[in-house]
């Protein structure tokens, strides 16, 4: 029986065990990043520490997790991130019902509540409840409820019975809970003991929804007075009401906390609606499936699922959240689906050769019979003889298999439409059935589709004496291994087709020739394939480009579905159509990649339509495997000091070799940017990283940043031109490019001049995707070399400090993005078509914990993580080169620096050190106070440039105010819609002590800021009173900046100056030298000593450990 209704439940207190979620958290990007995400919601509404707290490595669910700061937004945490990941798979309610505390969960993902006032409301509940509530406890009996009552079945509970405790929620007939004062619960916990009878406390401290409560009411509800309730986008089931609520008022977020729950009769409503349901536990106990499933009446066709239980097998949670988004669902007869039912999205899928067998079609031709006769006039032959009888034994041969094949396809498509709408929300076929796709999606008719493939068929028959065999059970790098191992450097891979099923194709007894090869290295199998030739690998070369001429010749329009091309895993584009197909006969069909991308694009079915169920059987297996990971990282990540066994990484001294400074780190990196050490002096904004700072780094073979952030143009290109004059080419530096989700075109106007000046590397800094502008520089710099290899020119160091963003940069850039590059013709074809073959960086910089943009990270936690995840994602691409992952942030002292090479950092980047240089365009002033700061000197505050995103930026604390004006400029934005809104008092404060000028003299400086540089950004502040109010408190992040650079004495207190900790130990580390004062500093000598300094620490290290 399909479910016709799927429900949400969230549980509440009571639920939630040291490590619940351990194994989502640990491999479900999706569930990670919102945790995370939730973590420093929480944190900032002022309950920190919590996913710390949920995880901490001392703890087992048997150990009591009870502190309310704690337990109460961890259990939110962990429901609210479930929500999420079932969203990116797809998967979407019909109903909510949460129960106590979970009715937080619910109204959350009801859209009742957005996720910051969730955290403050509860945040304030938790502060209330802590400071007025008596102690108190709850106390789950499973027993009949009826036996405690007064009064018949609904009836109060007897107090004789029950020891004065109140009734807190009812599950189920048999399973209540009691709540009230610690000792009265003790007492009864005894009793039911002694007379036999099941009950368990519950890991709370406080009496929930009983009169204990009552103290809180009174400033709960004036806390909740500001709350804002939106109208539930699906039915939202109350507990606390026992019914679905269309009007979700403040005062019931009171309710949930006061009075009892009745859980059975709000599943009693659902269960009343007459529909199959599928109850989904979204709490990390598993007690709300099991209580729904006591509460079904006999013959109910609804069943219950959870999807975290802390008695399951490890991988169960993930096999069970594949099961949901698998599940297929259909609406209630004689009823519209629900608003809130997901959609099914529907991929067919064709397949290619290899699926044809005599027979095939039988059935199709006589339905068709004016396609079939145009068929074998342009054929010249009976293609339905052919495929029903093949009396010549020519099916098996690529110029007749690729016709037949393809005809049989198409008119199967044809048949299963019916002449209507196929429903398809995308096509793809595998390699001969991407041209059925293409059909399909109207790029061509069926006699041009058909004309395509006879050309095909007819040059991939030319070449012979090729073969083909399928490698089974290992990997993409195992198979590159082998090959290389045992010089068979002429096989080439041809097909990734799924999970340990890769393709090989080449010269025929070299290929056949490789099973003894691959079966000592572990396959579990070898098996030749019955092909004429060798497909989709560089011996089909010589007939590209007759190929090319013929999809010249012919005329395509644009699909009018996408269609996955084979090459790339992404959608065709109308430009690159005819350059993808010819590229498809050289190069290999990534078929895994393709059904990845359809899946991580929401689609729910797939439809193979033709002969056999080949690529059926291929999605399964690609849907039930996770993305592939490499067989093997690196000894570095894992065993940062000596190993004792193993090869050291190219470019890497060993660990048990004493290092010198020019060995630390990267070959590679100092190879590709030209340096003595792999170490790089990153960017500082507005010029900061000056024109001097670039060039004498440069000089002394360091590689080094310009600093273009928030610089006009000219000003870009003047620093531009004088640092290249002063260097010549080739010399080690880049300029700067940061994220400007506000202004896009700014970005898209720098690199339009980084292009016109020949800069040949740039430091991507504040990226939280990858954008237009990005790709438009790394694709420029893309060609085909004379061997065939893509060369790459513009290199790309992204600084990265979250998993999914680090994710895009691993990438290949989005197909999406190359397409309007391409039509736009800022982007040739063949780079285009290259894109696919690298990543978006050449190198990720991780940055912890640093000066100006931060997300706080430990390094000791993400570097580890990103060279794993660098591992994994770029493992399936087959790059040509290993994208090298470097460290900042925290990077100043030669400790700190050897920590992040001993956990295989391919390089190191400082910043903070540098802005306390003779050459750092910093005024004195600021400098002198940077001098003075120790680690504890830096603070965080709201960052100006993403002012309305609430980023975050790292800033000098000592001796300013700035942090704190910042967050306060930041609270009244997120409390208030318009500046007339904040009162007057608190604006008479800001205009005397922030801004020094009245508010309204500020907006007109503004107004003509963006009247001259950017008008629409004018209107739509014009239109919108909170968004002006958020350039108007930007106007102070400018001037502060300003004021810091110029050394405006008067402005001191407001100086805004990025800054890390990183400064601080470095002062401490030159403290009586001669480097103590600033005067003394250059950019160069603090480089090249930091990194002698670092391998003398780590040669003394060496030594000592090898005295022991």
């Amino acid at each position: 029986m399909l479910p016709e209704n799927l429900v949400f439940m969230f549980s509440g207190q009571g639920s939630q065990y040291y490590g619940m979620a351990r194994e989502l958290y640990r491999a479900h990007p999706v569930f990670a990043r919102t945790m995370r995400s939730l973590d420093t919601v929480f944190g900032d509404a002022g309950l920190p520490g919590v996913l710390n707290e949920i995880y901490r490595e001392d703890r087992t669910a048997a150990h009591p997790f009870d502190t309310l700061a704690y337990t109460h937004p961890a259990i939110l945490m962990v429901e609210l991130a479930l929500v999420e990941t079932l969203r990116a798979e797809g998967v979407r309610p019909d109903h909510v019902l949460g129960a106590s505390l979970g009715e937080f969960a619910a109204a959350a993902a009801a859209g009742v509540l957005d996720v910051e006032e969730l955290a403050r409301s509860l945040a304030e509940q938790v502060r209330l409840v802590d400071r007025h509530c008596p102690p108190g406890g709850m106390i789950a009996v499973l027993d009949d409820i009826r036996t405690y009552r007064a009064r018949g079945e609904d009836g109060p509970l007897d107090q004789r019975l029950t020891g004065g405790l109140e009734l807190a929620a009812v599950n189920f007939d048999r399973h209540f809970v009691l709540t009230g004062e610690p000792d009265e619960v003790a007492r009864f916990e005894a009793r039911l003991r002694a007379d036999g009878r099941l009950c368990q406390r519950l890991p709370v401290t406080y009496a929930f929804h009983s009169r204990l409560m009552d103290v809180a009411a009174e400033p709960y509800r004036r806390a909740l007075a500001g709350l804002r309730v939106r109208p539930p986008d699906v039915p939202f089931v109350s507990c606390a009401a026992g019914t679905a609520l269309d009007d979700v008022r403040v005062d019931h977020f009171w309710r949930m906390v006061r009075e009892p729950i009745d859980f059975r009769r709000a599943v009693g409503h659902l269960e009343n609606q007459g529909r199959a349901s599928l109850y989904l536990d979204l709490g990390p106990s598993a007690t709300m499936a099991n209580f729904a499933t006591r509460n079904f009446a006999p013959g109910s066709r609804s069943a219950s699922l959870a999807l975290v239980d802390p008695f399951a097998r490890e991988g169960q949670s993930l096999e069970r959240l594949r099961e949901v988004a698998r599940r297929p669902r259909r609406p209630a007869a004689g009823k519209p689906a629900h608003r809130g039912e997901r959609e099914r999205m529907k991929a067919i899928i064709f397949p290619g050769q290899g699926s044809q067998s005599r027979g095939m079609g039988a059935a199709l031709f006589p339905r068709f019979p004016e396609l079939v006769a145009g068929a074998d006039e342009v054929l010249g032959y009976s293609v339905a003889e052919l495929c029903r009888e093949d009396p010549d034994r020519r099916l098996d041969s690529t110029e007749f298999t690729q016709p037949a094949l393809y005809t049989v396809c198409a008119l199967s498509h044809l048949d299963r439409a019916g002449g209507g709408w196929h429903g398809a929300h995308f096509f793809a076929g595998h390699s001969l059935g991407e041209y059925t796709a293409l059909f399909a999606a109207g790029a061509f008719d069926f006699l041009t589709g058909l004309r395509l493939v006879r050309e095909r068929g007819r040059l991939m028959g030319k070449i012979r004496d090729g073969g083909m065999a399928a490698v089974i059970g290992l990997d993409d790098e195992k198979v590159r291994t082998v090959l290389t191992e045992n010089g068979l450097t002429d096989v080439d891979i041809a097909n990734h087709n799924s999970p340990g099923q890769l393709i090989l194709s080449g010269p025929r007894e070299r290929v056949h020739g490789a099973r003894d090869a691959f079966l000592r290295a572990g396959a579990r199998n070898f098996l030749p394939l019955k092909v004429s030739g060798a497909f989709h690998s560089r011996a089909m070369e010589p007939v590209r480009g007759e190929f090319e001429a013929f999809l010249a010749a012919t005329a395509f329009a644009p699909p009018a579905v996408p269609v996955i091309a084979n090459v790339t895993g992404r959608p065709h584009t109308p430009e690159g159509l005819r350059h993808a197909l010819a590229e498809q006969l050289v190069r290999p069909v990534r078929w895994e990649q393709s059904v990845r991308h359809l899946l991580a694009q929401g689609v729910t079915d797939f439809e193979e339509t033709g002969p056999g169920t080949v690529l059926t059987r291929l999605v399964d297996r690609i849907r039930r495997s996770p993305a592939p990971r490499p067989a093997t990282t690196t000894a570095r990540a894992t065993r940062p000091t000596r190993t004792g066994t193993g090869r050291a990484e190219p470019g890497h001294r060993p660990a048990d070799a004493a290092p010198d400074a020019r060995s630390l780190g990267s070959e590679a990196f100092r190879t590709a940017y030209g340096t003595r050490y792999a170490y790089a002096c990153g960017s500082m904004y507005r010029g900061i990283a000056s024109e001097d700072l670039v060039i004498r780094a440069a000089r002394a073979g360091l590689l080094a940043f310009f600093g273009s952030g928030g610089l006009e143009r000219a000003r870009i290109a003047s620093a531009i031109d004088r640092i290249t004059a002063a260097l010549g080419p080739g010399a080690p530096f880049g300029v700067n490019l940061v994220h400007n989700p506000t202004l896009p075109a700014v970005e898209d106007d720098t690199v339009g001049l980084l292009l016109s000046r020949g800069i040949r590397t740039v430091e991507a800094s504040a990226f939280m995707k990858v954008t237009r502008a990005l790709v438009h520089y790394r694709l420029s710099g893309l060609s085909k070399g004379p061997d065939g290899e893509v060369r790459i020119t513009h290199r790309l160091i992204a600084k990265v400090s979250r998993p999914e963003v680090a994710e895009s940069f691993l990438s290949p850039p989005p197909q999406r993005l190359v397409g309007l590059l391409e039509q736009e013709g800022l982007v040739t074809a063949e780079q285009a078509a290259l894109a696919s073959q690298v990543p978006m960086a050449d190198d990720l910089c991780v940055e912890a914990d640093s000066g100006g943009h931060t997300d706080r990270g430990n390094l000791l936690v993400l570097l580890p993580a990103m060279q794993r995840l660098r591992d994994r994602i770029t493992g399936g691409f087959g790059y040509p080169d290993r994208v090298r992952v470097g460290a900042a942030g925290g990077i100043g002292t030669p400790e700190a620096a050897a920590a992040a090479f001993l956990l295989g950092a391919d390089f190191v980047l400082t910043g903070s050190i540098n802005q306390c240089t003779v050459e750092a365009d910093m005024s004195d002033l600021a400098k002198d106070m940077l001098q003075q700061i120790d680690v504890q000197d830096t603070d965080y505050a709201p960052a100006g440039d993403m002012f309305e995103l609430g980023a975050q930026v790292q800033v000098l604390k000592r001796g300013v105010f700035f942090p704190a004006r910042a967050r306060k400029l930041h609270e009244l934005y997120r409390r208030h819609g318009s500046l007339e809104e904040i009162d007057p008092e608190t604006r008479a404060l800001m205009e005397q002590r922030y801004f020094r000028r009245p508010l309204a003299d500020v907006w007109r400086e503004t107004r003509e800021f963006f009247a001259e540089r950017d008008p629409a950004e004018l209107e739509k502040a014009e239109r919108n009173p909170k968004h002006r109010m958020a350039l108007v408190f930007r106007w102070y992040f400018g001037h502060s900046q300003r004021a810091a650079m110029a050394g405006s004495a008067d402005s001191r207190v407001d100086f805004q100056v990025h800054c890390g900790p990183a400064l601080g130990a470095f002062n401490q580390w030159v403290k009586g030298t001669g480097l103590e004062d600033w005067r003394a500093r250059h950019v160069d000598e603090i480089g090249v000593l930091l990194m002698e300094a670092t391998a003398r620490h780590l040669s003394d290290a060496h030594a000592a450990e090898a005295r022991r």
